[in-house]
């Protein structure tokens, strides 16, 4: 089986707000803000069975978010599963004991872009509040202050690897799986604190490091009656 896909995706939200003074006979109104960003993705999926005993999957995304700049604006995320029905084989086809016996290879590769705000990585300003003017004279104006950002903003990418054997005894009536797997994530992405004076904000979002986890599972499922 193959298949392949596009999908492209817009998010868009705007607010603004009213204040009025003391007295509740003058309204200000702050200027509206708005926001967006895009999500394109390509992605194709291949399956494979041979002798119904041996299965592969194959599945590759290509992904764009416009919360990056130009230059890391794509991610590519392979990922790949093998199976094998090792209760299939001739070797214990005829057995009774076993009814469920497969053995599972697996890697795969994600990515994720969700951070607090859609121009993290470009330069910005805000206006300042309509009840926080600067006086010149006997006029008041709106002030505009630059925010922090980090060009360098890029995809948080995990690395996962598993193999794994599940089972199935008595007619399936006792079930189970053993599975040992280790996961990597890099380029975490966290908003963070920054030295005075480093950057035009003191809290950042940014790639800040990596992490791993790492284990053993174990199920075991019964049907007593």
């Amino acid at each position: 089986d193959l298949m392949g896909g596009y999908s492209w995706q817009k998010f868009w939200q705007s607010y603004d707000d009213n204040q009025t003074n003391i007295t509740g006979n003058k309204v200000y109104q702050n200027i509206i803000s708005k926001s967006e960003y895009y999500l394109v993705s390509f992605y194709g999926r291949l399956n494979y069975t041979f002798k119904d005993r041996y299965l592969f999957t194959g599945t590759l995304r290509n992904d764009g978010s416009s919360r990056f700049s130009k230059d890391h604006h794509w991610g590519l995320f392979p990922s790949a599963a093998f199976a094998w029905k090792i209760n299939e084989e001739a070797f214990l086809k005829d057995n009774s004991f076993f009814s469920d016996l497969k053995l599972r290879l697996s890697y795969g590769k994600t990515g994720q872009q969700d951070i607090g705000g859609d121009y993290e990585w470009m330069q910005t300003y805000t206006f300042s509040q309509s009840n926080a003017l600067y006086q010149l004279g006997n006029q008041y104006y709106q002030t505009i202050r630059p925010n922090g950002y980090d060009p360098n903003l890029k995809w948080e990418t995990t690395s996962t690897y598993n193999i794994g054997l599940d089972f199935g005894i008595l007619k399936n009536r006792i079930s189970g799986s053993v599975e040992v797997y280790k996961r990597t994530t890099d380029d975490l992405l966290n908003k963070i604190s920054v030295a005075a004076g480093s950057n035009l904000t003191n809290m950042i979002f940014t790639n800040v490091g990596s992490m791993e986890n790492k284990g053993l599972e174990i199920s075991l499922n019964s049907i007593p009656v």
